[in-house]
């Protein structure tokens, strides 16, 4: 009897946590197999869908459908009711009936793009259906993912795509018959669709394509090229590429997304120059991260941090210019995160705002740079590849991560992971006082650091200079405390020194080392706006899109304290920002504005510059000229993408940016120099890897 009863509990513990959602194991295992017959120019259609559950105890859930769509049918032991703009299809339960094996949909209707938000029209002829689009029977189940196989027939010379490998492509009856299989696990299927020119090579076995909107050989070859190498870096890096296909798919919404196997970016976006090796590299890297590895975004969303540090950070750490891209990163959060909008990272889902960006990308890309810092390169790297290998097409959290690294360097994590991920914030350190003393050729430098409340613990270099070298010796220093006092002894004279000098601590940034930078205006929790008293362009709408109405002013009288945008050639401020850009060699004459010895004429070009303001109030303020009023728009649109820049130079209606700058930086409260003139150099940072995405 008790051998009976132990067994019996036995049974009932296994079937508990079989039955139970696991996040980090084997994947909810229900297979979509999609027929689809779509008219895209209605974005009707007829599709029967027909589900498989392969474990007997996830049948009995719920599933959801929008509510446009009609079912042919309803399945029998289901019912179905409108729920919130749905379609809920629950299962009957009863002691007669058991959960099918099998669930067979026949349904009809309008598909919701899920690209158009509710006050957008359509001003394109393509279509995406997400999950959020409820075209196909999703479950209510949470950590649910599933694999697929969805043929779709439309029109010649239409094209459809989706995530996994493409089975068949073909013409039938003037139809274009497309269809795609996922064998991995994933969150959601998608369904895009246009008229694209399609562009295909194999790589190492795996199919690329790049997916245009107008036939564009040139485009395409540097994408597919591009795409070879960031896929072999990132599984060098990492472990193995993780699906079977990689596609960029061109969307004429100015998207950047990444979703598994593929990424849809806007037309403008994939047109800039830059994009190949800044947001593309960014997009193929979340195959890894978010794609391949599923961050459980109710315990907080670190796949973006993640994907920026090994993207983003990595890629300019590897040009030698990973201190400065940190320091630039901090400043996003001095610039647009305060006390009202911060919260941990552990609350952070998706970015929303420029705070939201600023805590989810910037501050966490900071936090794993001193998670690196703190148990060494070997065992980062080697921490990385291990958490992709246990949690691939599984879900993860913090938690997971910490017992991970914990795992592979061997240290206590706990009090790293508490203090970056589960509180809001950032520390303020600066250098309260430096001095030193000498006796018998040996020397003893003294400094106090001081900490603002609350107190984090931080573990922090220090550069330190001396008479017998121009380059620089690095120590660490740990803080605890609101101050704390350090002593160095030394065998030379020291010259200077500089607290963490390659910005490798995540901290508040010193409102007097940061530069003037459009970002510091755009993220002012209060700012005001001057227009001019007199003048032939109307900046009204630029004023009202930055600032409040009652914080409008025009160029007469006093204006307020604090951060403040300046519109018009001619204002108050005007004698103001002459002077300090002179300084900088930028010079404002009667033709135009010569920038470092260069010419740009009034007629047809517009300038930004951001400056600190020096009329008896503090705050800093933000020059808008432009070229004309077609420009005005543009701008608008624009310039929020340039928050680091301090000065601007953009040409023509449908404005281009030509010349850009960022003012030097300023490491006030950071280091002390004892003998001015003496040159001070830096050890080279080792980055991360040795090798390049493009050899």
């Amino acid at each position: 009897m008790r051998n009976s009863f132990i067994l019996e509990v036995i049974s009932l513990l296994l079937l508990a946590l079989i039955a139970a959602p696991n996040k980090v194991g084997a994947f909810d295992s229900i297979h979509h197999q999609l027929q689809i017959e779509l008219d895209p120019s209605k974005q009707f259609a007829r599709i029967k869908d027909s589900i498989k559950f392969k474990n007997s105890l996830g049948n009995c859930e719920s599933f959801f459908l929008h509510a446009n769509l009609k079912l042919d049918k309803i399945p029998d032991g289901w019912k179905v009711k409108n729920s919130s703009g749905l379609l809920k299809l629950d299962f009957v339960k009863n002691r007669t009936k058991t959960c099918p094996e099998t669930l067979v949909l026949s349904y009809s209707g309008v598909l919701r793009d899920s690209s158009l938000g509710p006050d957008d029209t359509k001003d394109f002829k393509g279509f995406f259906f997400s999950g959020e689009s409820y075209f196909y029977p999703r479950s209510n189940k949470s950590f649910s993912q599933v694999t697929f196989e969805m043929q779709v027939s439309l029109p010649e010379p239409w094209q459809a795509v989706s995530q996994g490998q493409r089975q068949v492509d073909q013409l039938s009856g003037g139809r274009k018959i497309i269809s795609w299989k996922s064998s991995y696990p994933t969150e959601e299927i998608f369904l895009i669709g246009n008229k694209f020119d399609v562009y295909t090579t194999v790589y190492n076995g795996l199919p690329l394509y790049v997916f245009l909107l107008q036939k564009e050989d040139a485009l395409a070859s540097k994408y597919l090229q591009a795409a070879k190498g960031y896929i072999d870096f990132y599984s060098k890096l990492i472990g193995p590429y993780p699906y079977k296909k990689f596609a960029l798919i061109e969307n004429s919404r100015q998207t950047g997304y990444g979703m598994p196997s593929f990424t849809l970016m806007g037309s403008r976006i994939i047109r800039f120059p830059f994009i190949l090796h800044s947001s593309y590299p960014h997009e193929i890297l979340h195959n890894w991260w978010g794609n391949g590895v599923f961050p459980d975004i109710k315990e907080g969303n670190w796949s973006e941090g993640l994907t920026a540090y090994l993207a983003d950070h990595l890629l300019m750490e590897l040009k030698g210019k990973g201190a400065h891209y940190r320091f630039q990163e901090m400043m996003k959060y001095l610039n647009y995160v305060n006390e009202v909008n911060d919260f941990p990272l552990s609350e952070f889902s998706y970015r929303d705002s420029m705070a939201s960006q600023a805590i989810g990308y910037a501050k966490l890309l900071m936090v794993f740079h001193m998670l690196r810092t703190e148990i060494g390169d070997e065992k980062f790297l080697k921490g990385l590849k291990k958490f992709y290998a246990s949690y691939k097409y599984k879900y993860a959290d913090y938690e997971n991560i910490r017992e991970n690294f914990e795992e592979v360097s061997g240290e206590n994590l706990h009090i790293f992971f508490r203090q970056w991920i589960h509180r809001k914030g950032a520390p303020e350190i600066r250098l309260k006082k430096a001095s030193y003393d000498s006796f018998k050729n040996r020397y003893n430098l003294k400094l106090t650091v001081e900490q603002s409340t609350p107190i984090f613990e931080l573990k922090l270099p220090v550069a330190i200079w001396t008479t017998s070298s121009p380059l620089g010796e690095i120590r660490f220093i740990e803080l605890n405390a609101k101050n704390m006092e350090f002593n160095f002894e030394l065998s030379s004279e020291p010259v200077a020194l500089q607290l963490d000098p390659y910005n490798d601590v995540f901290r508040s940034l010193g409102v007097d080392e940061v530069p003037a930078s459009l970002g510091q205006t755009y993220g002012a929790e209060a700012v005001s706006a001057l227009l001019p008293k007199n003048g032939s362009l109307d900046y009204q709408k630029f004023a009202h899109s930055v600032a409040n109405s009652e914080m409008i002013f025009t160029d007469q009288g006093n204006t307020p304290e604090g951060n403040i945008w300046v519109f018009g050639r001619e204002h108050m401020l005007r004698k103001s920002f002459i002077t300090q850009l002179k300084k900088s060699n930028i010079l404002v004459t009667k033709k135009g504005i010569k920038i470092q010895g260069k010419s740009f004429h009034w007629e047809n070009h517009s300038f930004v510059f951001t400056l600190p303001r020096t009329d008896t109030k503090k705050g800093i303020m933000t020059w808008v000229i432009a070229g004309n009023a077609e420009s005005i728009p543009g701008l608008i649109r624009k310039l929020p993408h340039y928050g680091k820049y301090g000065y601007l130079v953009f040409k023509g209606t449908a404005p281009k940016n030509i010349k850009k700058g960022i003012w030097p930086s300023n490491p006030v409260g950071m280091q002390k120099i004892f003998k001015d003139g003496n040159p001070r150099l830096l050890p080279d940072q080792k980055p991360l890897v040795a090798f390049l995405p493009f050899p």
